[in-house]
């Protein structure tokens, strides 16, 4: 996965900010579900037994950056 692909501390930072101050940007849903998805796969993961490892944990903690939905597209 790219590093542009992936959400940035800097910006879950930025995100909790706005979200303190109910100050939500376009886009900012889709990338709070995206921190929920990833965080209930590893906590399923954990549960069953399957994180062996930190290596392992590593290469689950980067969330994918979410596409666009098509009602989100800007106009081509």
């Amino acid at each position: 996965m790219k590093k542009e692909d992936v959400i940035t501390s800097a910006e879950i930072a930025a995100l909790i900010e706005r979200t303190e101050t109910r100050a939500l940007k376009e886009g900012d849903a889709e990338i709070i579900t995206a921190i929920i998805k990833k965080m209930v796969e590893i906590e399923g993961l954990y549960n069953e037994g399957k994180i062996t490892s930190g290596r392992k944990l590593r290469r689950l903690i980067p969330i994918p950056r979410p596409k666009p939905s098509e009602e989100n597209k800007p106009d081509e």
